[in-house]
């Protein structure tokens, strides 16, 4: 369980932490905090294993099948790059993970380079989901414009441009951290020389950085981005009807909505399995619960849960994909049995939903159609 003692200090009055003591000592001696804590323990140590089983190959086959499935465009680079960056972020936790279980000797540099690592990479899928978020907002709403916003070369530049900054962000791990060798443990914490920076400044530019500010981001575009699917999805409707959709833009439409409701389902999903861990993080200075007692053992539970949930992420796209889009799902299908599938035309690629733009056209057909005069039918006399 991850508290921080020292932001605690001063917070509770020395009558509430006699309590807590006295409480403590109570439940310790009824020994039914030993089972919940066990659990908490088994969970935590073997959790990161499935998510290894799941997730590893999963991802794999998102990249392969979103390559196979599109040519190179800006949507394609951030997807397969996320799953690539779920794989190394699963790796590093599971290294920190065994190679501390084991005693085996990393170092001060191994320490701290996996220690950056692992901020770097969970902090950068989240960001990679909201570059793909802005991106099918663009599409939503400036589907004709989308072609020339948001292009493969500039797709990079995006990513360089959310690369280098938590690259320095998270730099100073380097020397905030140090190893620690003790007998039957390593451990990678905090300097003494740099504790109050760590632990009055770090913990929450770590928290809004990582998770507040790309959940609050994720929120608002695909709020945006549902809002124009259901504006759009009347004139879609009746232009189909009316027939002054040719098919290939249909089955183009159907595509990006496809697309776009993966990415939103992915998002939305994100948001939903990070929020519990970032409530234990804003609450962990005054869950300040002696170990060997229900109370500390209950939020061990609770907190370990919250890290399955949040580690989770990094497994879950290859399935929220192959669900929530058909074209995905079969396209892998082909894959695994080696069966050749069309790519669909260049030229289709970015018509989409409808902007407001192509909304007020769409409506100006929709008048005219309505103020037109029917057309009567004749029947000739030599029938």
């Amino acid at each position: 369980m991850d508290t921080i003692p020292e932001m605690a200090s001063g917070i509770w009055s020395n009558n509430s932490s006699l309590s807590m003591e006295v409480n403590a000592t109570l439940e310790s001696n009824s020994g039914d905090w030993k089972t919940v804590d066990a659990i908490a323990f088994h969970m935590e140590t073997y959790y990161l294993w499935v998510i290894l089983a799941l997730g590893f190959p999963g991802n794999c086959s998102t990249v392969i099948t979103i390559i196979k499935m599109s040519p190179a465009r800006s949507l394609t680079v951030y997807i397969a790059l996320l799953a690539i960056v779920d794989n190394l972020a699963i790796v590093n936790k599971l290294l920190m993970f065994v190679l501390s279980d084991n005693g085996v000797q990393i170092g001060q540099f191994g320490c701290k380079f996996l220690a950056f690592c692992g901020n770097f990479l969970i902090t950068f899928a989240n960001w990679l989901l909201v570059a793909m978020s802005v991106e099918r907002f663009v599409a939503v709403w400036y589907p004709f414009k989308i072609g020339q916003i948001w292009t493969f070369k500039k797709s990079l530049v995006v990513v360089i441009g959310i690369t280098i900054p938590l690259l320095g962000l998270f730099l100073h791990l380097f020397w905030t951290v140090h190893y620690v060798n003790m007998k039957t443990y390593i451990l990678c914490i905090a300097h003494e020389d740099h504790l109050d920076f760590v632990v009055n400044a770090w913990f929450w530019i770590n928290i809004t950085v990582y998770a507040l500010l790309p959940c609050l981001l994720l929120l608002i575009f695909n709020s945006l981005i549902i809002s124009g699917i259901v504006k759009s999805s009347k004139v879609h409707i009746y232009l189909n009807r009316t027939g002054s959709v040719k098919n290939g833009a249909v089955v183009s439409n159907e595509r990006q909505r496809q697309i776009t409701m993966m990415l939103v389902l992915s998002a939305i999903a994100l948001v939903i399995l990070t929020f519990p861990r970032c409530v234990m993080l804003l609450l962990s200075p005054y869950l300040n619960y002696p170990t060997n007692s229900m109370s500390g053992a209950v939020i061990y539970l609770i907190d370990t849960i919250a890290y399955v949930l949040c580690d989770s992420t990094h497994a879950m796209n290859f399935y929220l994909y192959s669900f929530s889009a058909r074209r995905f799902r079969r396209q892998f299908i082909d894959l695994v049995l080696c069966r050749k599938r069309k790519m669909a035309p260049a030229s289709t690629q970015y018509i989409t939903l409808s902007s407001r733009p192509s909304m007020r056209f769409n409506m100006a057909m929709f008048r005219e159609s309505v103020n037109k005069p029917p057309v009567r039918q004749t029947i000739s006399n030599d029938m």
